[in-house]
């Protein structure tokens, strides 16, 4: 069910270009491979790390999801995790936590304002702004 799940996940972040996630059960230990839309497979360490990111949210994503099912919900915080993402990728990136905001609880930290813009986008998102103050203090120095 995970893997279910994970892949459906996985296909919207990635917008089409990976269909399936499969496991290698005849390597020792087991490989999860991508299934691209052309139905050739890529292993993991072939992917590019954007895409390792989104199948590495794809999949907390689905774990969440099905222990929020299972027992009290656990909040999902993250910070900068759509660092790697281009603006599609971050926007369904948005949309899956917005939905996984329907079970638990969301927090996004960002530095970006794009993905905060699109955030702000985004039915029942709240987006937060914090402005970073920064004092600098003068220090004479004695001279001689």
């Amino acid at each position: 069910p995970m893997l279910r799940r994970a892949t459906a996940h996985f296909a919207l972040l990635t917008g089409g270009r990976y269909r399936r996630l499969l496991t290698d059960e005849e390597q020792d230990p087991p490989v999860l491979r991508a299934l691209r839309e052309d139905g050739t497979a890529c292993p993991m360490d072939q992917l590019s790390e954007g895409a390792r990111d989104q199948l590495y949210l794809a999949l907390r994503v689905a774990a969440l999801e099905m222990q929020a099912e299972a027992a009290e919900p656990l909040p999902f915080v993250a910070d900068d995790l759509l660092a790697s993402f281009d603006e599609a990728r971050a926007r369904a990136a948005l949309e899956l936590l917005a939905g996984l905001g329907r079970q638990v609880q969301v927090i996004l930290f960002t530095h970006h304002a794009h993905v905060a813009e699109l955030a702000a986008g985004l039915p029942g998102a709240a987006v937060l702004r914090m402005q970073a103050t920064a004092r600098i203090a003068e220090h004479a120095l004695p001279v001689g």
